[in-house]
């Protein structure tokens, strides 16, 4: 669904007239229908005298999809009396019907007073952060949810204190509306919907059997109102834009004592010849000792990647000696901050022992370095490290491996991961930073998205596209999406999925992002590509398009990017060069015989992925003037 549609108040103004005639999305599921499960209480359940299972909502919702081309299940699972808390316990059985999308409709029995009480049976803040957990939950199991609020009671309803029940579900209409909100999901607003119909003049008896639960002409009331979102959700209108690749090796080295490790790239405008940009490759020698790297090198093209210096060992870039311990700066990613005119390399700061180990022998040895590039004078700074706030969360601070974005006033948001200590699992937030071309300064952070799931959520990557934000993230079992319209706010973490709904199969590696044309893309590796025989399998490296609404790949899309030859190529960089190209770089690790046997040789590649020109339109042959 559109970015601007995430949350809809769908008044009478949401019809199914309103629905595109595009092509469905796959389906999944064992019958090969998409499942879509209805989640609520007795509303949703809906059957009761006078109402069957087939006039129910998500009877006629699974009969109107079909009828509109998309192969879809709809599954009721509501039951009466229940509320959120009652909801949350059960989302595992929901779950286990591997669903797609599930409607989400609570509200009045959380906001309703029973005889003799005075309260609602649960508070307004609790029912709204039961709401934000289900939510919660369902993201991460790969699952969109699409809440609901309930319609409205009919004149004469009177709950336990005799009030008008409205009065208090309003209340509760309006938490499940700023939870969607806040979420990015969608909302179907059937209490507004049924408002403005009483008010236009319709008696709300008429749509329901005892002035609370529809009757079947309120269900095909609640039907009508659903119908367009899911036909949003499940209808794919994303333009493809074809990009054309082109793979070059830059650099070779398998000499046995190092190999050349996470090139990155970043464009300085006008320094190059002839105006174009100058492109600097930072990279490092991995010291074949895990996570042991030397200082940073520095390579240089003024022809945008035709020729390249050889690799430049920067003193002012390498380890400080501290007692026995070497303090370096690795996983580093370089950008360009166009206010200041300079470029900036941000990374972990790593102390290692004189045995290559990383340590962490004494408070916040886990933190983030910045140096600072001047094209005027070709200089780099030394290392600073960028000071975070006070609190035991920031103890492990990285910005590392990271894409980060360069705001329109100057400041940064970095993308970091965050812990306690290194080992807990770590959790994922966004800071913005203050850059006034020689300091990098901690200004504020965002939502902290976290995951019990193995090392948590690390290793981010963050990309502005229209206004909106992109974060990937990596975890020990999947790679995780989500969005946010202001780069400090995301709702809650999804897995990545192939727009067919099954798994991408990206896991203990990175992500990366890139945009061609007005497109989304995302590089990655996965399972499932005669790749077993690679570590984690960390190659090939694959680019794809995304639906940047539903935040899955496409999979028709997916293109290999550096092809597997025996080599692992999970730690990588990706970066716009021009306005309309981007490069990939990585270099090959090999770690045993069998990787050089299949034809790895250490090469550091250079991908140019440029989104292909249009079709030009045929000229018209010229008629012979009279």
């Amino acid at each position: 669904m559109r970015v601007a549609a995430r949350l809809l108040a769908v008044g009478l103004a949401l019809t199914a007239g309103a629905v595109r005639a595009d092509e469905p999305s796959k389906t999944d599921g064992s019958s090969g229908e998409i499942v879509i499960v209805a989640l609520g209480d007795s509303i949703t359940k809906g059957v009761r005298s006078g109402v069957t299972p087939e006039e129910t909502f998500a009877a006629i919702t699974e009969r109107k999809l079909k009828e509109q081309g998309v192969a879809a299940k709809v599954v009721n699972v509501g039951i009466g009396g229940e509320r959120t808390d009652q909801a949350l316990a059960r989302l595992d059985r929901v779950a286990n019907l591997h669903p797609r999308w599930v409607t989400v409709m609570y509200g009045t029995n959380d906001s309703y007073v029973d005889q003799g009480k005075t309260e609602s049976r649960l508070s307004r803040t609790v029912y709204q952060a039961n709401l934000k957990r289900i939510v919660a939950v369902l993201l991460e199991r790969g699952i969109e949810p699409i809440l609901m609020t309930e319609p409205r009671w009919a004149v004469g309803a009177k709950n336990g204190l005799g009030e008008n029940p409205n009065i208090r579900l309003a209340h509760y209409v309006d938490a499940c509306r700023e939870t969607a909100h806040e979420c990015g999901v969608p909302c179907v607003d059937h209490f507004a919907r049924w408002t403005a119909a009483e008010q236009s003049g319709q008696k709300l008896e008429d749509w329901t059997t005892d002035r609370c639960h529809p009757n079947p002409r309120g269900h095909e009331e609640l039907a009508d109102a659903l119908l367009p979102v899911l036909l949003d959700a499940v209808r794919s209108d994303v333009p493809r834009v074809d990009c054309q690749l082109k793979l070059e090796t830059v650099l070779k080295h398998d000499g046995g004592d190092f190999l050349w490790f996470h090139p990155r790239a970043v464009a300085i405008p006008g320094a190059g010849k002839d105006g174009r940009p100058a492109a600097l490759v930072t990279l490092q020698k991995h010291l074949l000792k895990s996570d042991h790297y030397s200082g940073l090198s520095v390579m240089r093209s003024d022809d945008l990647g035709r020729s390249w210096s050889s690799p430049e060992a920067r003193p002012e870039l390498g380890w400080v000696e501290d007692g026995d311990v070497d303090i370096a700066v690795a996983d580093v990613t370089p950008g360009f901050h166009p206010p200041s005119g300079k470029a900036i390399a941000i990374g972990a700061q790593v102390r290692y022992s004189r045995q290559g180990e990383q340590l962490e022998d004494q408070p916040r040895a886990h933190q983030t370095a910045y140096a600072v590039f001047d094209p005027q004078t070709d200089r780099w700074t030394r290392w600073r490290r960028l000071e975070m706030p006070a609190g035991e969360e920031f103890n492990f601070a990285r910005s590392a491996c990271a894409q980060f974005v360069v705001e329109a006033d100057g400041t940064l948001l970095l993308p970091f991961y965050i812990a306690k200590s290194a080992k807990v699992p770590y959790a994922t937030t966004v800071v913005r930073c203050s850059f006034d071309g020689e300091t990098l300064k901690y200004k504020e952070h965002g939502d902290v998205l976290s995951l019990n799931v193995a090392r948590g959520l690390y290793e981010p990557s963050l990309i502005r596209l229209a206004n909106r934000y992109y974060l990937t993230i990596r975890n020990d079992e999947r790679g995780y999406v989500t969005s946010g319209a202001d780069g400090l706010h995301f709702r809650s973490v999804k897995p990545w999925l192939f727009d067919d709904g099954a798994e991408l199969g990206s896991y203990n590696t990175q992500q990366h992002w890139l945009t061609a044309g007005d497109g989304l893309f995302l590089v990655y590796t996965r399972r499932g590509a005669n790749n077993d025989h690679i570590v984690r399998h960390r190659a090939p490296l694959f680019l794809a398009q995304v639906d940047p609404q539903r935040l899955c790949v496409l999979r028709d899309t997916e293109q290999v990017l550096v092809p597997e030859r025996g080599a692992t190529l999970g730690n990588f960089g990706a970066a716009a060069i021009t306005d309309n190209e981007s490069w990939v770089t990585v270099s090959e690790g090999i770690w045993n015989d069998d990787a050089r046997r299949r034809g790895a040789d250490g090469a550091t590649f250079l991908a140019r992925v440029t989104a292909a020109p249009p079709p030009r339109k045929p000229r018209l042959p010229q008629t012979e003037a009279k």
